[in-house]
Parts: structure tokens; sequence; C-alpha cells
């Protein structure tokens, strides 16, 4: 029978412990890990979802289709540039940025989504398009496009933030960008499609299309 020497055997278990604990430390990390990223996605859903706590505070106070520019306050801008159609729309947009988020805004006091696109296609084109995002969408349900390859700046795009029905637009940008007024807890700000907007994008009207109505 083979023995080992006491000193040997000592040093066996000795890298036998440091492995383990290796181990256990290494799963620690990972843990932490896993749970930092739980704790940023849920953090990211609950400030988004204060569109849909608006929604809920104000849908029976303010009825947002009743709601109309008033075409003094909207007067379409005269341009001393050549200026095309779309880049019109981007740099009218781009003015709002920082303008605060107030549910049924529809002026450069407070903008909330769909009265920030309403205001700068008035402004650009002198189109006074639906009031809401619903109306605008079920409007325009039949011309909606979901390839987001194709998608110009000067497009609106349109999202889903309700279970199944649209309730969010912006304005594309491009690079990957659109300009929208997102909830009460920011103001008009230029964001990327990230992962969570690619999840909530439910189609994209071409310009051209409202141009021609």
């Amino acid at each position: 029978m083979r023995f080992f020497h006491p000193y040997a055997v000592s040093l066996i278990s000795l890298l036998f412990f440091f492995d383990f604990t290796n181990c256990l430390a290494q799963d620690s990390i990972f843990t932490s890990i896993d749970n930092q990223f739980n704790t940023s996605t849920e953090r990211m859903n609950q400030l988004f979802d204060f569109y849909k706590i608006d929604f809920i505070e104000w849908k029976d106070k303010v009825d947002l289709a009743k709601i109309n520019l008033n075409p003094e306050k909207a007067k379409i801008n005269r341009y001393s540039t050549s200026l095309s159609d779309r880049e019109k729309v981007v740099k009218e947009s781009y003015k709002y940025i920082g303008i605060p988020y107030i549910w049924g805004g529809n002026n450069p006091q407070g903008f909330d989504c769909s009265g920030l696109v309403q205001w700068v296609l008035k402004k650009t084109h002198d189109i006074l398009i639906e009031r809401t995002t619903g109306l605008q969408s079920k409007k325009w349900s039949s011309e909606l496009k979901f390839d987001l390859s194709q998608i110009k700046p000067g497009d609106l795009i349109y999202f889903t933030t309700k279970i199944n029905q649209i309730s969010h637009v912006g304005v594309y940008s491009g690079d990957h960008k659109f300009i929208h007024a997102p909830n009460r807890k920011t103001q008009v700000k230029e964001s990327k499609l990230s992962d969570y907007w690619l999840n909530k994008f439910a189609g994209y009207l071409n310009l051209e299309v409202l141009l021609k109505r």
C-alpha cells in the first residue's frame, strides 16, 4: 500500500481549499453581475412606464381628441435657406429639445409626444395631423412600414408602450435616433433606438404620405 507524506496531504488539501473558494468567488461575481443587470433593467422599465402612469392618471381628465392647435401660434416657417422637406421636420424638432413634457401639451410651453409631432408638421408644412397617437396610427394604419433599414429622417416612428396599443410617437432624426417627448419625468429629447425602444417598435410613417394628404 502506498502512503503520502503528511506534508503532501496538507498541500493537496490546501490546493483543494483554494480551488473551492475560488469557484465560490467566481459564482459570487457572476451572481452579482446578474443581479446588477436585472436591477438596471427593472429601473429602465420603471422609467419608461411613466408614460403608462400618465395615461392612467389623466385619461379621464383630459380628452386629447378635443385639444386643437391654435393656428396663430403655429404659423408656418418661412425658410431663408433651401431645405428639403425632411430637413425642415428634423431641424424644427431639434428646436424643442429641453421643452418640458406636459400631458396634453401642444405648444412650446410643453409637449406630449403627439402634440410635439403635430406642432412640428404644422410649423414646417402647414399640415394639421390628428391630435393623438391613437388617432394618427388608426388613420395611417395601412401606410405604416416596418423595415427600419428603409426609415428616413423626418419619418414619424410609433411605439407600443401599452399592451396591444400604439401609444407613443416621435420624429426619426437619423443614425438610429429619434426626437420625442417621453414622459413627465423628463423633457423633449433625442433618444437612441435601444433594445427597449426596438422591442416597443410598432411601425413608421413615411413623411411623403403626410405631404400628399
